[in-house]
């Protein structure tokens, strides 16, 4: 068996890829169809057919028009339709009680604050406050049918009569920040919630917000979104890779290099060891509950600023120009270790069945701790499928890969570690 090495690359002009190329959508995210090519900011299911994504263009596109659009899928995302347009909206969070009642929460700009309501299961959206608040709204939370929370430009408003009234609660002022324009909202339980503002402040209520202290204050960080994965434990990320962290229930929050810089928008975990962030131009996944964060998506050029996920593995993002992406797999694909066996060298052997449609499996032996990446290229030398980019222990391991989005042709699939390089061909038949 002989071993692929850099000088042999110039004897093999089908494989350009010398040089890494970076990983791109596969089919492990299949893009939707969103019938729209507006910015999009939130992502919503009620349940595993039926879901909803909001739009919040941040400059006007024609005239005054800022991009409010509410469009809604109950297939599980192969279709998706606009339910509301109005420029006024610009969504940047759902919030459902029920399968039947649900709210859109936005406004235009930091002016006046919207908050759309549906009592059919989101076929319909009607303007709940008549537009009488003066800020920009950015999520919602009831505690109970009668105690409910709205974060805002301004600070945060709370109801005790089940929304028939908003009493704000909080305000700018305390944190001395004239001009902070995202908030975020998130309650543990009925009682223990976190405000944030996009200058770098949390607070902190143990009491259903009566009184709110505060918990961190940090000028130079710009934060995005915030969640727990019990009572103690929380994520926070902003712009330019900030990333905190709290193992006791915010009473303190450090900051956590996760290795990137890129600006992280969303957080959203499945259970408690399973998470997802989107950043700019990808998706990052833990399943060390946030410990460690491994990146499953890449793209060119769209930030991605939504995520929702029904269980560990299937989910959505959603980004600019209109992307929506889903996953059946959690965005990566499955690699099984068959034997603990230590083998005596690196090996890559020829993948079974060959010719293969639309499955193949892959197997591989690493004889000692390596960081191991495979990828599937084309004839071109261009990367269609990363299959395994990690540190692996010593064993024999194996690879499904499903082509079943590609189409028929030769592909060559490439085994690198520190030590060893191979690659080998393979043919998908349809």
């Amino acid at each position: 068996m002989k071993q692929f090495t850099p000088k042999r690359c110039l004897m093999l002009p089908l494989i350009i890829s010398c040089i890494l190329i970076p990983f791109k959508v596969t089919s492990q995210w299949v893009e939707q169809n969103s019938n729209s090519d507006l910015w999009l900011t939130s992502i919503y299911f009620i349940n595993e057919n039926t879901g909803f994504i909001g739009s919040s263009e941040p400059l006007p596109l024609s005239g005054n028009f800022y991009g409010g659009e509410i469009i809604r899928t109950t297939n599980g995302g192969t279709n998706w339709s606009r339910v509301l347009l109005d420029s006024n909206l610009r969504v940047k969070s759902f919030y459902f009680t029920d399968q039947n009642t649900g709210y859109a929460i936005g406004g235009s700009f930091a002016t006046t604050g919207y908050l759309f309501k549906t009592t059919d299961g989101g076929l319909t959206w009607e303007d709940n406050l008549n537009s009488y608040f003066y800020q920009h709204f950015y999520n919602m939370y009831f505690g109970n049918q009668l105690t409910g929370y709205l974060s805002s430009f301004n600070g945060l408003y709370k109801t005790t009569n089940a929304g028939a009234n908003w009493n704000l609660t909080l305000t700018a002022n305390i944190s001395n920040v004239e001009y902070q324009s995202h908030r975020r909202l998130f309650f543990i339980d009925v009682n223990t919630g976190f405000f944030l503002t996009d200058s770098g402040n949390i607070f902190k209520t143990t009491n259903q917000g009566i009184e709110w202290g505060v918990s961190y204050v940090s000028p130079e960080y710009t934060f995005r979104d915030i969640t727990f994965i019990n009572s103690n434990t929380g994520y926070i990320v902003g712009l330019n890779g900030v990333f905190l962290r709290t193992t006791n229930q915010g009473s303190n929050w450090n900051s956590v290099n996760i290795g990137t810089t890129s600006s992280l928008y969303s957080i959203k975990f499945a259970n408690a060891l399973v998470g997802y962030m989107t950043k700019e131009n990808g998706v990052l996944k833990t399943t060390d509950g946030g410990i460690t964060w491994q990146e499953v998506m890449q793209l060119n050029t769209d930030t991605l600023y939504s995520t929702y996920f029904i269980d560990q593995n299937m989910g959505y993002v959603a980004g600019t120009h209109g992307k929506v992406f889903k996953t059946i797999t959690g965005g990566v694909i499955g690699i099984n270790q068959i034997s603990t066996e230590i083998p005596n060298e690196f090996s890559l052997e020829q993948n079974y069945p060959n010719p293969f449609n639309p499955a193949t499996n892959i197997k591989f032996a690493i004889p000692k701790l390596a960081s191991v990446r495979l990828a599937v290229y084309d004839l071109l030398g261009r990367e269609v499928e990363s299959l395994v980019n990690q540190q692996l222990s010593p064993g024999i391991y194996e690879v499904n890969w499903n082509a079943a989005k590609f189409s028929s042709g030769i592909y060559m699939y490439r085994l690198v570690t520190n030590d060893f390089s191979m690659v080998k061909k393979m043919s998908l038949i349809k």
